[in-house]
């Protein structure tokens, strides 16, 4: 038997290379395989050994968020990497199907980016492709991987591989330097990461010429990451210097006001109320003195009320925080977070023209499942009565998707009983009529 079965379908594909996915029969795992077979089948034999030491090189990366590279082969005809299959959703379809990615899940990703590639440059490997569509997020969100790590391919390589021009790179996200042919070093990826930051932040590309500042368009992001990404964009020499020095500026923009939250609930900007509030936990909200309660519930109101549409990110993003922090609120107070929450999850139209928001749909069921008490009752309330009135019917399948995995998390909690029971069953029953039609 063969080590390695190989599928026919393409997976991925980019420049000239192609990526598909296979399996390593002798350790049954999934695997993934890069087909780089121009590479043998278009070069003379000492270009050929050239790449065969640029894959050896790649074949050192050794990181937690890099798939691992367990086996290189090459021929006259053929030239393939093996390597770890990743099983998850790359950030660019993350972005598609949920917009802007919120400020604490971007700095858990972007700090184990900034890691992998501060330990590809050390071996003296640049990426030169960072972008949206490579990067693979996990199912669980826990974790990011860069991948797409590929051999360097001069200017009169690219000649030979398109018999024209040929620059490694995707335009929008490569450095001047790059657009420009000069050659790179790991500036370069520097200033891909922070374009893809912006990205990822703000649910639309960058512009360096025209640059739109994140904390103005979203006032739970603090102006310091901006400064970031704009160090990121500099001119070469001036350039943020080390991935580990991006790393740092991000955890550095991120940290806890040093005033006490008191003086942030009462005259702190929003991205420092956001800070703050992510600190803590459901027991913290609960014990807070009444005053700075009140305080933080009124806010998030006003914000809620507001028809400015730079506060409508920043809205979702609070209301995605307490739904779970609020849990040992006030039966009135929690209804404050619950009603609307459902509402912005599922109906609310953005200024960008989503509909919904897939985060807050993810917190809320959540919510539901660890909801316990009179959290349970509100949550449970409101939502029964949201579904009075959505016609499953009339809804697309993702509106149908988001009301079956919240009404399951419910029926899974331990406070499902009686009444509540049978209408939560009676939804689902009549939702999964509706898909079952449709297929």
């Amino acid at each position: 038997m063969e080590r390695f079965t190989f599928q026919t379908t393409i997976h991925g594909a980019g420049g000239f290379a192609k990526v598909i996915r296979g399996k390593d029969n002798e350790l049954d795992r999934d695997i993934a395989v890069k087909v780089l077979d121009q590479l043998s089948t278009e070069f003379e034999e000492q270009d050929r050994e050239r790449f065969r030491r640029e894959a050896r090189i790649l074949a050192k990366l050794s990181h937690p968020n890099i798939p691992s590279i367990y086996d290189i082969q090459y021929s006259k005809q053929h030239f393939l990497i093996v390597f770890q299959f990743i099983e998850g959703k790359t950030l660019r379809e993350t972005l598609i199907e949920s917009g802007p990615v919120p400020i604490a899940l971007a700095r858990r990703w972007f700090h184990q980016i900034a890691s992998a590639l501060e330990h590809a440059h050390g071996l003296g490997i640049v990426h030169r492709d960072i972008k949206p569509e490579n990067i693979i997020i996990t199912p669980n969100g826990e974790s990011a991987y860069l991948v797409d790590f590929g051999i360097a391919i001069t200017a009169e390589d690219g000649k030979k591989l398109t018999k024209s021009g040929y620059v490694v790179g995707t335009p929008g996200y490569m450095s001047p330097e790059q657009h420009r042919g000069e050659p790179v070093d790991h500036r370069t990826d520097l200033y891909s990461l922070g374009v893809t930051l912006y990205e990822t932040l703000s649910g639309k590309p960058l512009r360096p010429a025209l640059y739109e500042p994140l904390s103005a368009a979203n006032e739970t992001i603090p102006p310091q990451v901006d400064d970031l990404i704009v160090g990121c964009l500099e001119d070469k020499k001036l350039r943020i210097d080390s991935a580990k020095t991006f790393s740092s500026q991000l955890e550095g923009a991120l940290k806890l006001p040093s005033k006490p939250l008191s003086e942030v609930l009462a005259h702190g900007r929003l991205h420092e109320v956001a800070i703050s509030l992510e600190a803590l936990t459901a027991n913290d909200i609960a014990n807070l003195p009444p005053g700075q309660r009140d305080l933080l519930i009124s806010k998030i109101a006003d914000i809620l009320e507001s028809s400015d549409d730079s506060l409508e990110y920043p809205a979702a993003s609070f209301l995605e925080m307490m739904l779970t922090k609020g849990l040992l609120l006030s039966k009135d107070d929690y209804r404050d977070i619950a009603s609307p929450a459902i509402r912005w999850a599922f109906e609310r139209r953005y200024s960008d023209g989503r509909i919904g928001r897939a985060k807050l749909r993810e917190a809320l069921e959540e919510a539901a499942f660890l909801a316990r008490g009179e959290a349970y009752e509100i949550l449970s309330e409101e939502f029964i009565a949201f579904l009075k009135t959505a016609n499953p019917e009339d809804k697309d399948n993702w509106f149908l998707q988001g009301l079956r995995e919240t009404i399951t998390a419910l029926m899974a909690n331990l406070s499902c009983t009686g009444t509540t029971a049978t209408e939560l069953k009676n939804s689902l029953r009549a939702i999964n009529r509706v898909t079952r039609q449709r297929h």
